[in-house]
């Protein structure tokens, strides 16, 4: 009776993975426009907060900019401020949290 096939989506890890670089080069050129400002070599580990200022109003403008430029909507309602501290952590969040239509 106990009968569960387990199939994972063929591209619930396998889209995020594929996306995720795409995601990082997206906020390496996003990033200085929406802060107003030359980035010199962004890392996956800057902090977003304590190294490059970002408040919620630019993380949120920076995700809106994502979602146009990758053609893709982003989940916002489990965006965790505290788990999203660097550029790689934003970028693990958006491949992970991707909506895309193909």
């Amino acid at each position: 009776m106990d009968h569960e096939t387990q199939t994972p989506l063929p591209s619930a890890q396998s889209q995020s993975a594929e996306l995720r670089p795409r995601v990082f080069d997206s906020i390496s050129r996003l990033l200085p426009r929406v802060l107003g400002r030359e980035i010199p070599a962004m890392s996956a580990d800057m902090k977003l907060m304590s190294e490059l200022g970002m408040r919620s109003a630019s993380m949120l403008e920076l995700l809106l900019e994502i979602e146009d430029d990758l053609d893709i909507q982003i989940e916002v309602e489990d965006i965790d401020d505290a788990a999203m501290t660097s550029v790689g952590d934003l970028a693990d969040f958006v491949a992970s949290h991707a909506i895309t239509d193909g």
